[in-house]
Parts: structure tokens; C-alpha cells; sequence
């Protein structure tokens, strides 16, 4: 089969600090609004967010933050993030986002791990840190957000650092190589173990935030829903970058509550919405949805995990606007692929955004490159490829090959360059001698009536290896016996694909972006 592969035009990429995309656009768009924030309160101009991180800077300047410091933040999404972000930009520090719902083990391996010298910390979750801070030993000083401050040595609230604008001296304008400095450090998604620091540049977050911008047709005038968290790269390039880039207003939610989120696309007539395969499933159980006004909308764009064709189609017909797949993960700033606009295919993560090369190499030793329509794994390259695991040299080595990133995903490529992920390949199902993507599996259980979501695992088997097992969630008021799911799926597939046991269950197992947590099922 003669390979097609459709291409993006190149971009021209800035090698600036990132900071300079909100000096830029300040400048371009003075008066226009950047952040609008219902639950803090809080509407900001893109002159007042360059002005009030240069306010918070100027007091992290004071503090004696370097180049190259690592400031953690733990908190839910509002202008605070944006504020503290651009702060920390200005400085030349990295910015280590945490989880917000994590518990004392994983925050207190996250901040010692990158030895963050500062934290910024919601005062709901300032309990945690309390509990934990006689062993964090690098923390020198804590920025509370909302609500009262401990009354505490080297504890601050930011409400008050951002009225003593005076009592903080200008800090100099650094020297930032682009190419070479870190400017986040997020952590992986952890669904293996304790998560790694993913070390991304200045410029591979600029880089990205216009790769994504350009893949997905956004334009200036578009106003975001921003309820993606923002510790997770997708919300850090996507909102904390790519908004700014363009000068798109967002409105931002502290976490995602499906009827508030169709309230707010009412309200603030939004045009954009960025996604993940829970957020529509809720809006598909939501009783009043069809009670608001969401014609304002023009695109939904999905990433971060497997999108069952079913549910894509039902939300295309409830919202009566297209639903596109993009893809993406941490070590590649996110974003690698995105379905054209006016191109969509069903199932698939698109093309290559511009710029990044991609190809499909056999999963045994990642040598040897597969034909079109072959499945193996996906690897990379491009201006968005990281720079490493923080500490973690080895597993560097395997993940970053000859300048090509390894994704760990198995996928396939058509004739025309469009992707289809499979699943992880950690994950796929060993059945004898053959190979089963469990995500397959679960696109046909769920086009199945009585499916109201589902998750496919491995489960070990004297003769086989491993067998798929499926665990059902049911939609309201259906009753299905078990043997009935696994027919549906025998007629559709191979024999050594089917499902060979069906447990029902409340709710499948996730994330915060969506992944299946396979472990947790497999445990029992």
C-alpha cells in the first residue's frame, strides 16, 4: 500500500522565554479579558495578569529564587495558577504542579523529589502540608491562596504580597537560553508507581502551545471553558500557554461539574471546548442537559484518553457540533497529533501537528519501522520532545532514542498519516501468542445499549496466558446477564479476542484525565 501522508505547514517558532507570550500579547490586547474566574472572584485584563506576576516576582526575586529553582504548586485551577505561573516564569524558575487531590505520600515525594524551594498551596489543602512539613527540608517559603494564613514564619498569603508591589525590589531581566532551561516539571500520570518529573523547556512549551493552537483551528476571537486541570500538561500548555499565545479569554473552573460547565457555556457564549472522555460521559448522564443553550459552541476537542466512537457520536448529536480527537502525553509538551477540523476520522488522533515527525516501529526492539496499517509502537520527534526524566537517567535512555521519543502507545497509521492509538503497550493483553488491545474491546462493549462505560483487562490464565475480563458499568434501569455482553463482542471479533469474563461494577476505575486504572481492577 503507497503511503500518502498528509502534512501541516511548518511554523516559525519564537526562542523566547515563556513569559514573553504574556508580555506580547499585554502589549497587542491591553484591555482585553484573559482570565474570567466565577468561584474566585476574579476577572484579569492580560495587562493585569503581566502586572500582578511581575508583583509576585518581584517578591520571589526578594526571597533570593535563582534561575533553575523549582516552585511547587498545589492547588485547583484559578487565576492564582496563571499569576504564580507567569511569576515563576519571570524569575527563571520551574514550575512543579501537584496534583490537588493528592494525599501526604505522593505530595511529599513530588516537592522533595524536585527539591522545590517554594510552594503555593489552596488553604483548604494546607492541612496536608502541615501534616508533612517538618520533612520537606527544601521548602523555604509558603504562599497561601484564598482563605487565612497560618500565622507561621516564612508563610505568606498572596492576597497580601500582591498589595506590596512597593515593598519589593525589581528583579533583573534574566538570561533565559530557551532551548536549554526548564521551565516546568510536571510529573507523570503515576499509574505504575510513583510518578517521574518530565523535564520540558522554555521552548518546547512554546513550541507546543503553537502546535496545538494551529493544529486545532483556534482562533482569537474563541473563548475557552478551562476546566481541564492545570497541574496536567494538557491544562498547563493548553491554558496556561496557548490562551495566552493567542489572547483567547478563558473561564476557568476550580474542577469540572458537569451542569455548571453547561451553565457556563451559556453565560459566556464559550466557542471552544477541550475535553476528556469522563467529562462527556457525565454530560451524557445529565438529565437537564438538554435545558441550556450551547449553540455558541463550534468544536469539542478530546484528548488524554481512548474515546469510544459511541459516545463521540452521541455527544456530535446532543451538542450538534463536531467532536475531535487529538493526542498527546507529558514527555512531548503534550501534544504530537490532532484530527484536522475539517478531516475528521472516527477513532483516530489525527495527523502529526507541524513540525513533529511520527512513525510506527515493531514493539519487540523499536528498530524497525511497520508498514502502513501495521501495529506497533509510536514513537516522535520534534520541537516539543523533552529533555529527560528528572533523576531518572535510565529510563531517559529508553524513552529518548536517536532523537526519536518511544511513546509507549501502540498504534497503527493509514495510507493517509492518521494514527490510531491501540493501547498501551504495558497493557496490552498477552492471549497465548497474539496481542490484545483492551481499548478495542472497549469501543464495542460500548456500543452496546446497555454499556454505560466498561474497562477491559488482562487476568492470568493457566493455558492462555491471559484472558480478557470486562467490568461493566450499566446504564440506569438495564439488567443484561453476562454471557449476553461477551456474544456481542464474540460476533464482532476474532476467537482470541473475546471476553471471557464480565463482572459488573459501579464505576470504572480513572484517572484525573481519564486512564483507565487498570492495576486497581486487576487487584479485586
Amino acid at each position: 500500500m503507497t503511503q500518502r501522508k498528509l502534512k501541516r505547514p511548518p511554523l516559525q517558532y519564537p526562542i523566547i522565554p515563556v513569559y514573553e507570550i504574556l508580555k506580547k500579547t499585554a502589549q497587542r490586547l491591553p484591555q482585553k479579558l484573559a482570565i474570567i474566574d466565577p468561584r474566585g472572584a476574579r476577572e484579569l485584563t492580560f495587562t493585569d495578569l503581566d502586572r500582578e506576576s511581575d508583583t509576585l516576582a518581584g517578591a520571589f526575586f526578594s526571597w533570593g529564587v535563582e534561575k533553575g529553582d523549582r516552585l511547587s504548586f498545589f492547588m485547583e485551577n484559578g487565576w492564582e495558577y496563571l499569576v504564580g505561573f507567569y511569576a515563576a516564569m519571570k524569575v527563571g524558575a520551574v514550575v512543579s504542579p501537584v496534583n490537588p487531590t493528592f494525599r501526604e505520600r505522593k505530595v511529599k515525594h513530588q516537592i522533595n523529589d524536585a527539591e522545590s524551594k517554594i510552594l503555593m498551596v489552596q488553604h483548604t489543602l494546607f492541612p496536608i502540608i502541615e501534616r508533612i512539613l517538618p520533612e520537606l527540608p527544601t521548602l523555604e517559603e509558603i504562599i497561601v491562596i484564598r482563605g487565612p494564613k497560618p500565622e507561621k514564619e516564612k508563610i505568606f498569603a498572596l492576597a497580601d504580597l500582591l498589595k506590596e508591589s512597593s515593598a519589593f525590589p525589581p528583579f533583573p531581566s534574566l538570561r533565559i537560553h530557551p532551548q536549554e532551561d526548564l521551565a516546568a516539571l510536571p510529573y507523570s500520570s503515576g499509574t505504575a508507581g510513583l510518578n517521574k518529573g518530565v523535564m520540558i523547556t522554555h521552548f518546547n512549551l512554546v513550541a507546543n502551545a503553537l502546535q496545538s493552537m494551529h493544529a486545532v483551528e483556534v482562533r482569537e476571537d474563541d473563548i475557552f471553558i478551562s476546566f481541564l486541570p492545570f497541574y496536567h500538561i494538557y491544562g498547563l500548555t493548553y491554558f496556561l500557554c496557548g490562551t495566552v499565545y493567542l489572547g483567547v479569554t478563558q473561564v476557568i473552573m476550580a474542577r469540572f461539574e458537569a451542569e455548571e460547565c453547561l451553565r457556563l457555556i451559556e453565560k459566556y457564549r464559550a466557542s471552544i471546548l477541550f475535553s476528556v472522555p469522563p467529562a462527556l460521559l457525565a454530560f451524557l448522564s445529565l438529565r437537564h442537559a438538554a435545558n441550556y443553550e450551547v449553540s455558541s459552541l463550534r468544536f469539542i476537542w478530546v484528548g488524554a484518553a481512548p474515546l469510544p466512537p459511541a459516545v463521540s457520536r452521541e455527544i456530535q448529536e446532543n451538542f450538534g457540533v463536531p467532536v475531535g480527537r487529538h493526542y498527546g502525553l507529558s514527555e512531548a509538551s503534550p501534544t504530537t497529533h490532532a484530527n484536522p477540523p475539517g478531516r475528521i476520522k472516527e477513532n483516530s488522533v489525527g495527523i502529526a501537528v507541524s513540525d513533529c515527525q511520527d512513525r510506527i516501529m515493531d514493539w519487540p526492539t523499536g528498530k524497525q519501522e511497520m508498514p502502513v496499517g501495521e501495529p506497533g509502537e509510536l514513537a516522535v520527534r520534534g520541537p516539543n520532545v523533552f529533555q529527560g526524566y528528572w533523576k531518572h537517567p535510565e529510563d531517559t535512555r529508553l524513552a529518548l532514542r536517536e532523537g526519536w521519543l518511544y511513546t509507549g502507545d501502540i498504534a497503527k497509521m493509514d495510507e493517509e498519516g492518521y494514527v490510531y492509538i491501540l493501547d498501551r503497550k504495558r497493557e496490552m493483553i498477552k492471549f497465548q501468542d497474539t496481542q490484545v488491545a483492551p481499548a478495542e474491546l472497549e469501543a464495542l462493549l460500548m456500543e452496546h445499549p446497555a454499556v454505560k462505560d466498561c474497562a477491559v483487562v488482562g487476568i492470568p490464565d493457566d493455558q492462555a496466558g491471559e484472558i480478557p475480563k470486562a467490568f461493566i458499568v450499566l446504564r440506569e434501569g438495564w439488567t443484561i446477564a453476562p454471557q449476553e455482553l461477551m456474544e456481542f463482542v464474540a460476533d464482532q471479533v476474532p476467537s482470541y479476542k473475546q471476553i471471557r469474563e464480565v463482572a459488573l461494577i459501579a464505576e470504572v476505575p480513572k484517572n484525573p484525565s481519564g486512564k483507565i486504572l487498570r492495576r486497581v481492577l486487576k487487584r479485586g
